[in-house]
């Protein structure tokens, strides 16, 4: 347990994130193939909060935002012409009900690089504003920036984490940040439970359902954060710094081919 002592750094937090990020894709396109359980889609939902909670430590870290702004703005592009090879190949954003396509997807399922960089340009603006700083132009910048991240993967569960992680960060209020991490993550269980209650969602039972509607197990992260001991971790090396970039799209493409051949 010497650990959680010495606490977690960045880095492995992070690496953490990518193993279980690749978990939870392989269940989603192979979970049915692979005979997996229901109960593991609970285990990579504090995926996303953690890149969200890294990239707030990136941003009050990095003397380039605007690089770090086309760092993933490049990630986003390099995935989104990923993803729309796949849907022309596999015709997947065809809707299967109604056999008609749904655009909204086509750049999808997948490009969490997206979310972030609108993240980004949220925080941006918003510090901007509190510090009154082109406080007209930022706050066009935050409005169409969280217009934007709320249409893109996830934006709509982790808007509110998004806010949250960048006050607590900036105000250095790491336990009012958990505290209200958690609310956030039992708001979104008893959304589900109540959505189970009314009838309409067709599952057998609030298990069942629960391992649908999971996003309350966000909650997963708030034990890493509470480890993270505020260092950036590894050898600061530039293939450990561009490996995420690297990592997220080539797997999902490798996941992509193999459900293409089950």
């Amino acid at each position: 347990m010497d650990f959680l002592k010495k606490g977690l750094t960045g880095y492995q937090i992070k690496l953490l994130a990518m193993i279980f990020m690749l978990e939870d894709h392989l269940n989603i396109y192979l979970g049915e193939a692979l005979h997996w359980p229901a109960w593991v889609s609970f285990l990579g939902r504090f995926v996303a909060p953690v890149f969200v909670f890294l990239l707030v430590e990136g941003y009050f870290h990095t003397r380039n935002k605007r690089l770090y702004l086309e760092r993933l703005l490049l990630g986003a592009l390099i995935t989104g012409v990923g993803n729309i090879v796949y849907n022309l190949l596999t015709k997947a954003y065809i809707d299967p009900v109604t056999h008609t396509p749904d655009y909204f997807l086509f750049l999808g399922p997948h490009n969490i690089f997206l979310t972030l960089a609108m993240q980004l340009l949220v925080m941006w603006s918003l510090d901007n504003i509190l510090q009154k700083k082109r406080v007209g132009l930022s706050v066009l910048g935050f409005i169409s920036s969280s217009l934007l991240m709320l249409m893109f993967e996830g934006g709509i569960y982790l808007y509110p984490l998004a806010l949250i992680f960048f006050l607590g960060r900036k105000y250095h209020q790491k336990k009012p940040m958990l505290i209200a991490v958690t609310v956030w993550c039992l708001f979104l269980l008893g959304k589900a439970i109540l959505n189970y209650q009314s009838g309409m969602t067709g599952s057998s039972s609030l298990y069942e359902y629960l391992t649908f509607d999971s996003e309350f197990m966000m909650i997963a992260v708030v034990p890493l954060i509470w480890l993270y001991n505020g260092q950036r971790g590894g050898e600061g090396t530039k293939a450990e710094k561009y490996f995420f970039y690297y990592f997220y799209p080539i797997h999902l493409w490798l996941i992509y081919l193999a459900k293409a051949f089950i």
